[in-house]
């Protein structure tokens, strides 16, 4: 297996920015995909932004911080203001915050589900 190219990474780095601006294009409509679900109180709403479902949510800060730290890792660029590391644990663990929320959601809502 050979090690990629530079342009091989610009192609990762361009296929991620494209997804992020998917994901917050799904955000910023303001509607909630099909299969998932609005989970109040999560930062895009805090925001004032047009909260988006959580699935969708924690996948836009994941990714945003997978392209981040490839950059990083691939061009050792680091970006003005807050360090990329600091950016990618702030991201990951609000993705890991909208996981736990919707997971916690879901459940509670099957157990209530459940002929008593």
């Amino acid at each position: 297996m050979k090690r990629p190219t530079p342009q091989e990474w610009d192609d990762v780095l361009a296929m991620l920015m494209e997804v992020q601006r998917t994901l917050s294009a799904s955000i910023d409509s303001g509607v909630v995909e099909d299969h998932d679900q609005h989970v109040l109180g999560l930062p895009s709403g805090v925001e004032g932004a047009a909260p988006g479902g959580a699935r969708i949510e924690a996948a836009l800060h994941a990714v945003r911080s997978a392209r981040h730290l490839v950059r990083q890792a691939v061009q050792g660029k680091e970006l003005p203001g807050v360090p990329i590391l600091d950016r990618a644990q702030k991201d990951l663990a609000i993705a890991g915050g909208y996981v736990a929320t919707v997971w916690t959601t879901e459940l509670d809502q099957r157990v209530n589900q459940r002929p008593r």
